[in-house]
């Protein structure tokens, strides 16, 4: 990857994230924790064409917030604490490896410098889950017992007055519990991302299957039923086929008017490294493009 400076930030900056920059391009190991909670086609095409990706440093400057999370914890540690270890495992001939930010008295806890919309998002605390419980496995490949899972979220766009007015909003940091699977339910996981993305790898780019609707963090489109001249839907579907039946049978059918919604595929837009190599992002129109500038 080649890392830019368009924002022009001080050299030390860059500097230190091309040091702390991991790649994940390995020889030795098939792929890492982070890798596998990705979507099968980001995966393969970061593989193929890692150093044809270019990232500026102004769009990592929350990755370096994490390394330097990684050395308070290392500062941190006692005789009964791991900061920062760096494991690996065999699952299908596979080596998985992960870095695990701390791991003390059974309890594996990753740090996460997020949005107050990312710690909102049930989608994104699935991933969390998934990801916390693969590290939990390496550990107890390692001999290690696990009992407790645990994400410290730190919110790096909290607003006090929000938290003061809003019952609902989170503190500005917050601890979550993640479920704890079985050793076995991890492993199938596990196997099944590796035959998933082995599966992928021996496929041209434009035929490896796209992103999903959630992988693209876009709901999926919904038909809204509107009366000409109304300015709220008098019925939302998740199909096209029941909303034209449902105006079918409307006694005003002449006067309705359906209209898909549909959202942006945020990630593809402004969060994929790969996009310019994906053949969904390629086939997208105008409109959707627009949005990204």
């Amino acid at each position: 990857m080649n890392i830019t400076n368009n924002l022009e930030l001080p050299e030390v900056l860059v500097r230190a994230i091309e040091s702390n920059w991991y790649s994940g391009t390995g020889e030795e190991r098939f792929a890492s924790v982070t890798q596998l909670i990705k979507p099968t086609k980001i995966v393969v095409l970061e593989k193929r064409h890692w150093h044809e990706i270019s990232q500026d440093a102004s769009e990592m400057i929350w990755t370096l917030m994490g390394s330097a999370m990684h050395k308070v914890l290392e500062a941190g540690e006692d005789g009964n604490s791991i900061a920062e270890a760096r494991i690996s495992a065999l699952v299908d001939e596979a080596k998985i490896s992960g870095g695990v930010d701390l791991y003390e008295a059974g309890i594996v806890t990753d740090f996460k410098f997020t949005s107050v919309w990312n710690y909102l998002n049930s989608g994104r605390k699935e991933v969390w889950e998934k990801q916390l419980n693969m590290y939990a496995w390496l550990y107890r490949e390692q001999g290690f017992e696990v009992n407790e899972l645990r994400v410290v979220a730190i919110l790096r766009d909290w607003q006090k007055r929000r938290a003061e007015n809003e019952p609902n909003y989170p503190r500005q940091v917050e601890s979550i519990a993640i479920p704890l699977w079985d050793n076995d339910r991890v492993r199938a996981f596990i196997a099944e991302r590796v035959k998933e993305i082995r599966e992928a790898m021996e496929l041209p780019d434009d035929m490896i299957p796209e992103c999903s609707y959630r992988d693209r963090w876009q709901s999926e489109t919904q038909y809204a039923v509107y009366k000409q001249g109304g300015n709220r839907a008098m019925r939302v579907f998740d199909t096209q086929s029941e909303a034209e039946a449902y105006m079918s049978s409307h006694k005003d059918v002449a006067q309705l008017v359906l209209v898909a919604r549909s959202e942006a595929p945020k990630r593809c837009l402004d969060y994929c490294p790969v996009n310019r190599f994906c053949h969904y992002f390629q086939s997208l129109g105008q409109e959707e493009l627009q949005q990204a500038s």
